[in-house]
């Protein structure tokens, strides 16, 4: 239980640094665009792709952290049982998510890795193809960060009594 936590938390930071590489080639777009009138064909669709596969890798991170979002008003206002069994049924709800998820995830990023699906943009890159393999993998690891915490929860459950 603890490899997987281990496991989100270094994706989740290495996954992090993306934004660093997406300032980087914003700043550079936008110095080759504007100071030099020679945009890149490439910067756009590489921002894109950087953000949209930091965002699938990083639930699990957020729910190892316990930083997802939550309506924290009515959460809070309710007695400590009561919300032991809410996380219980939360995390009951996003495993069976998760994996719906992961399996109809595959069937996209499966055919796409196959035929080596390209964006069709001025790069042409194999960004969409990354981005649908990101999609199942981001989700059986929310899936299994999922677990952990059901696994605690129910014993926090049981320990109450």
């Amino acid at each position: 239980m603890r490899f997987i936590s281990a496991m989100n938390q270094k994706i989740g930071d290495y996954a992090s640094l993306a934004y660093i590489a997406v300032f980087v080639i914003m700043i550079y777009d936008v110095a080759a665009r504007y100071l030099f009138s020679r945009p890149t064909v490439w910067g756009l669709e590489l921002i894109i792709a950087l953000v949209g596969i930091h965002y699938v890798l990083s639930g699990a991170h957020a729910l190892k952290n316990r930083s997802h979002v939550r309506i924290d008003v009515i959460y809070n206002l309710l007695p400590p049982r009561v919300r032991k069994v809410m996380d219980v049924l939360a995390d009951m709800m996003i495993i069976a998510l998760m994996l719906i998820i992961a399996y109809y995830g595959l069937e996209q990023a499966l055919p796409a890795i196959e035929i080596g699906e390209r964006s069709g943009a001025g790069w042409n890159s194999l960004a969409p193809t990354y981005m649908k393999v990101a999609i199942p993998v981001g989700a059986v690891l929310m899936a299994l960060q999922a677990m952990v915490h059901l696994v605690e929860s129910v014993k926090e459950l049981g320990n109450e009594r």
